[in-house]
């Protein structure tokens, strides 16, 4: 009988040479993919009021273009969305390699499925008991009740991990990372814009860095300023009484 070779163990963890990045890359990156996502998509749904059946069909359909181009397109060909070019982060596998674009996809569209998850219960439930509606509202709050429920398990699973993973994170191992370009890895064309994006995130960090650091010193300098009030010996001590006003001089001898 053959012998079955042994089996290299996987890597587990953080691989080695990463970082795990910080609140303020997260955020700038989850304010950069909502602007995108739901900008124009916002506006069509605001314009639907009005007498504008055209421009905003054309909106819906540019939004549906740029979300797809964002959660879909550009972590299949990059492996990162747009807020993570502006943040330079990345998501990486234990072994130090561009994660899976399906774990990019899912990770990347929770909050835009919770967002229509939300949508459709709240739509669907007010159409309850139309006997016209027939199951469609039943399926529809179905469907938005479990988009609701993913986003708030990976929620809890991210707060839970150490290292912030969400629920897609965990199944597939993937860690969200600041992105350090190696050697000989350049961009070119069309990529090579999504790259330089980096660049306004590197300077709005760099100012927030500075408005805090100066914010420190301020609080320095006022503790240590001089205080004008009295010590604490001279607060202790008893109050003297005040001198009694000198009595009137004595009345002129009598002669």
């Amino acid at each position: 009988k053959k012998e079955k070779k042994a089996r290299t163990p996987r890597p587990s963890g953080l691989p080695a040479g990463f970082e795990i990045c910080n609140k303020l890359d997260r955020t700038m990156s989850w304010f950069v993919n909502f602007a995108w996502n739901f900008g124009v998509l916002l506006a069509a749904i605001f314009m639907m009021a009005g007498d504008t059946s055209v421009i905003t069909t054309i909106l819906l359909i540019v939004s549906f273009v740029m979300i797809v181009l964002n959660v879909v397109v550009l972590p299949f060909k990059t492996g990162r969305n747009l807020g993570q070019f502006v943040a330079r982060i990345k998501y990486v596998n234990s072994s130090g390699e561009k994660s899976s674009p399906f774990q990019g996809m899912l990770s990347n569209s929770v909050g835009i499925l919770a967002l229509f998850g939300l949508l459709f219960v709240t739509v669907s439930t007010s159409k309850f008991g139309d006997k016209d509606a027939g199951a469609g509202p039943i399926i529809w709050t179905t469907i938005g009740a479990i988009f609701l429920i993913l986003y708030i398990v990976n929620w809890q699973f991210a707060k839970a991990s150490q290292y912030n993973q969400g629920l897609y994170d965990v199944m597939f191992g993937a860690y969200l990372v600041k992105h350090v370009p190696e050697k000989g890895e350049k961009a070119s064309g069309f990529w090579a814009k999504f790259e330089s994006m980096g660049d306004y995130g590197d300077k709005f960090a760099a100012k927030r860095e500075a408005r805090r650091v100066a914010k420190e010193q301020q609080a320095e300098e006022a503790a240590n300023e001089p205080e004008t009030e009295t010590s604490d010996e001279e607060k202790d001590k008893p109050k003297e009484k005040a001198k009694p006003k000198a009595k009137a001089k004595a009345k002129a001898k009598k002669k």
